[in-house]
This record gives C-alpha cells, structure tokens and sequence, in this order.
C-alpha cells in the first residue's frame, strides 16, 4: 500500500476525485474526518462555521443533484460548509473547506467540490440552513477507485474542467508593484506553488500577489470571465488559495498572520481597478 503524503505533498499532490469506491468510510476513518473538521482554522474569529456531514445512497448523482458540472461516480459521503458572520464570509468558507480537502489528502481520502452559489438559496431551504449562511460549494469526500478504469475516468475529467493548467508563477506575483510581474523569491516560493495548486471554480484562478517589503498582499480579479455570473466565486477560491499558504506554513514551519482588509486601507499598495485587495500576510523573519 502507498502511504499517504505528509502535508505539503498533500498540498501539491491533492486532485479532484470524480470516481469512487462505493463503500463508506469506516467509523475510525469518519472520527478523522470530523476532527479534521473541527480543527479548521479561521480567517475571521468572529464568523461561525458549520458543516453538515451526508451519506448519499446508492446511485445519487450528486454533480445533477446539488447543481454543480459533470458526473461524480459512487460518491460515498459529502459536506455542506457553511459561514454566518459579516466579514469576508466567503472567503472565510473557502479557507475552511480547503483546509479539510487537503488534510483529508493527507490520510489518502479523495474529495472534490461542487459548486453551490448559483442556487444558494435553494441550497439553504433544502438543508433547513438559516437565511443569514453561506454556501459556496459543497465537498465530496471518500476513497478514490483504485480501478485502472476509474483512475482514467478521474483524470478525463479533470482534463474536461481544465484543472491540470496552471497559470504560471509570473502570471499570478509580482515584485514591488504591478509593473513587474516576476519569479517569486526562493524565501515564498513554496508558499506559492503551494497557492497555485489550489482549486477554483471552471479552473479560474483569480488570485494574484504582491511581494513587498516582506509582506504578500493578495488580490483577486474584480472581473473573470470564466465566472460569468458568479463573479463571486472568486471570493471563496482565493480563501482556498489563502488556506493553502497556511497549511503550507504549518509543514514547513513558517510563522506569520493573516490580515484581512476591511473598507479603505491607505497600506495597500495602489493597484490595477481590475484587482481588489483581500489580505495581507506579514511574515516572521525566521523564513
């Protein structure tokens, strides 16, 4: 058996799962996962996190179900992570559930998100959810098949949604300022790949940096045309990508503090009006 990667492995290494083996998880496996769960960090200490754990039967094709694209084959159990609070609420809920899809690919559990805002309002009446939460995706969760047929099929479909093209470093960071897109600095490089690897709704990848004076502003496109309607999945993704830079802390033994930006803040540096500021991670000097 191929022991599962530590955390940073996860981190680079983590897919989406579209094909599963049908058999549940055993108890010992879902005592994990609810304690992966409650462990998520938060973004905004004040929000409050909730996540409804589900067990689909038999034959539930969850991707027309739940509204989202494609098929996900024997889906064995998923998530329904869900924020309250005023601050940053979606960004917030993306850096949650990415940190539990990343720590469940660290114990050898596949997942895969689905995306739930273009009926959000559905979503919280067929849950009973109050009307103040938000649901930005759900996540599908349980051991990938191991079956040649079933490997195929999940990178078929990850090929169809355009996951496996990453934007290239100097696409995404830029040094300074917004005039000089660059190679990010051996100090945050693999803080970076790490927020590169991270998933986005249709493969959109809105996130950009700004490495100054030892602090990484991060930023999202105001605008992305792979969204259409739903321009706020952006909001929800770079928390993903924000959650991938923390985990990537912890594995690496980084230290720094997530700020997030509330209203006008004379610190941010001037940027494009095709960007909009989201946080700023200030950083020990210890890396």
């Amino acid at each position: 058996m191929i022991p599962p990667p530590d955390l940073y492995e996860a981190i680079l290494a983590r897919r989406s799962v579209r094909r599963y083996d049908s058999q549940q998880l055993d108890e010992p496996a879902l005592d994990k996962v609810t304690g992966i769960i409650s462990s998520a960090k938060p973004l905004v200490a004040e929000n409050q996190f909730h996540v409804l754990l589900r067990n689909p039967p038999p034959g539930t094709d969850l991707a027309r179900d739940l509204g989202g694209y494609g098929r996900i084959v024997n889906p064995p159990h998923y998530l329904v992570p869900y924020v309250m609070g005023s601050e940053h609420p979606l960004v917030d809920a993306g850096y949650r559930a990415e940190q539990i899809a990343v720590r469940l690919a660290a114990l050898g559990i596949g997942s895969c998100f689905i995306g739930a805002l273009r009926r959000e309002a559905d979503v919280r009446t067929l849950y009973e959810l109050p009307d103040t939460a938000r649901v930005a995706s759900f996540l599908v969760f349980g051991r990938p098949t191991a079956a040649l047929g079933g490997r195929v099929t999940n990178r078929i479909l990850r090929l169809a949604a355009g996951a496996d093209r990453k934007l290239m470093p100097a696409d995404v960071f830029f040094e300074g300022d917004f005039d000089h897109p660059a190679t990010p600095p051996h100090r945050i490089a693999p803080l970076l790949e790490a927020a590169r690897c991270a998933p986005s709704a249709v493969n959109a990848q809105p996130w950009r940096f700004l490495w100054q004076k030892g602090m990484l502003q991060v930023f999202i496109t105001t605008h992305n045309w792979r969204y259409g309607s739903q321009q706020q999945y952006g909001l929800h993704d770079v928390g993903a990508a924000m959650a991938n830079i923390t985990l990537a802390m912890e594995a690496l033994d980084v230290r720094g503090q997530w700020r997030m930006h509330r209203g006008a803040d004379p610190s941010i540096t001037p940027h494009p009006p095709s960007l909009q500021p989201v946080a700023t991670l200030g950083l020990e000097d210890s890396i």
